[in-house]
């Protein structure tokens, strides 16, 4: 009776086991690629789950219809439960602790990525997708944009924790890259997964904004209109006018409360980018006593992100001529 109920367990081992390296095998493609499987987001966790429940969008970001698969394969549950196999030979003998079936679970490799990379223009304004293949029983992943510095130090960016990210001029100049952890059903974390954008180049902005930008400098001086956030209603926006000059900059409305700020560019003037879809044209200018002025461009024609860089090379050159230093681009 001993020896017939470990020869059973031991068919039953190989026999789920074997299953189950199979339903690993079957890589599943992760990436907004349209298959079958929806790909939910469950909020404060940062995790995309692999299967076809109902998920929450992201709070800060508007996201496209996400989607995991590969064609009909199913999702990355456990195998237990499904199988269901028949034994002719033995009949079934209920497994003890401390079998060789639990201590081969231990020993299963961990969730894993593979072929991790990412596809579209690396400019401002452009968005970026991460895409590859899941393995070992992947389930969920975190999801981590990054920029590399020139000092060496690595800044995780608030918010921008889904596949997509849009780019934007605060990644001018910067490597851009993404961190990948998987994970699986039993929350066990594989190894985590980075890639770099623009085959690890710095980012930088696409060859007709960079003329442009380098033209206004020739000049010395634009002007943008804009809106600017009505003062009783904030959800309102009224029309003004961004000068901008090689010392300075105003902002002037253009009905009765007319000049709202002029001021001279000091090392305290600050250009800001808030993160998210929803505030894909958005910025604002904290002016050298500390207020603050959420502007946006007033048509589809100007790009948020030209302003700001604009702003900013203005802003850098004029602290840097009163310090007796020349001030070039800081994209090339």
């Amino acid at each position: 009776m001993f020896l017939l109920k470990r020869l059973n367990r031991r068919t039953f081992c190989s026999t789920v086991l074997g299953q189950k390296k199979k339903r690993d095998s079957d890589a599943l493609q992760f990436g907004f690629v349209a298959q079958k499987s929806s790909l939910p987001l469950e909020g404060p966790s940062r995790r995309y789950v692999l299967d076809d429940s109902v998920g929450a969008e992201d709070q800060h970001v508007r996201e496209p219809s996400a989607q995991w698969g590969s064609g009909d394969s199913p999702n990355l549950e456990s195998g237990l439960e499904e199988a269901n196999p028949s034994y002719p030979y033995l009949p079934t003998v209920p497994e003890e602790p401390g079998s060789s079936f639990s201590e081969a679970a231990e020993d299963d490799p961990l969730p894993g990525i593979e072929g991790l990379r990412i596809t579209g223009e690396p400019f401002p304004g452009r968005d970026l997708q991460a895409s590859g293949f899941s393995i070992n029983g992947t389930t969920s992943c975190n999801f981590e944009w990054v920029r590399h510095l020139d000092d060496g130090s690595v800044k995780f960016i608030e918010g921008a924790r889904q596949p997509t990210y849009l780019v934007t001029a605060d990644d001018v100049d910067n490597l851009l890259a993404i961190e990948v952890q998987p994970l699986d059903d039993r929350k066990r974390k594989g190894d985590i997964v980075k890639v770099y954008a623009n085959d690890q180049a710095k980012i930088t902005c696409d060859p007709q904004t960079k003329e442009l930008i380098k033209k206004t400098l020739e000049v010395g001086h634009v002007s943008y209109q804009v809106q600017l956030p009505q003062v009783r209603f904030l959800d309102m926006w009224e029309p003004a006018v961004l000068a901008i000059k090689r010392e300075g900059y105003s902002i002037k409305c253009n009905g009765q409360r007319g000049v709202v700020l002029t001021e001279k560019f000091q090392k305290a003037t600050a250009i800001n980018i808030p993160y998210g879809y929803e505030r894909q044209t958005e910025f604002s200018i904290v002016s050298a006593d500390g207020d603050e002025y959420n502007l946006q461009p007033a048509d589809n024609n100007t790009s948020r992100d030209t302003i700001v860089l604009v702003l900013r090379l203005f802003r850098s050159m004029a602290v840097e001529k009163r310090r007796g230093r020349k001030k070039g681009l800081f994209f090339k």
